[in-house]
């Protein structure tokens, strides 16, 4: 084998490593990882182990429905207050917008023209 011959098997070599280690690193982390980790499960519930993550789930559960009871009381009390505004918003002054549309402009021209008149 000559020198350039040599010199491009290195490189082909080189080359080879640098894409075939991170490929295998993922491989590793995304595709054997889990399956080893269902495979410890699996042997713990055999061996009527609890398993660690169940106890981390089940407190995830406990967080997520304490803030969804918070986030129903929170629309309930938005509900109230919204309807007592509407309440406050309808109180008086709709009875008085309720009468004749224009009656309260016929009194005031009356009254200035019985003042003027």
């Amino acid at each position: 084998m000559s020198w350039w011959e040599i010199q491009e098997l290195i490189i082909t070599l080189v080359v080879s490593l640098a894409v075939l280690i991170p490929t295998t690193g993922l491989t590793l982390r995304f595709g054997i990882k889990p399956f080893l980790k269902d495979l410890a499960e699996l042997r713990a519930a055999k061996q009527g182990q609890p398993i660690a993550d169940s106890a981390a789930q089940a407190d995830r559960l406990v967080r997520i429905e304490r803030q969804l009871d918070d986030l129903e009381t929170w629309v309930r009390r938005l509900a109230e207050a919204a309807e007592f505004d509407r309440q406050l918003r309808s109180g008086p002054a709709e009875r008085w917008q309720s009468r004749r549309p224009g009656s309260s402009r016929r009194r005031l021209a009356l009254a200035v023209d019985l003042a003027w008149g």
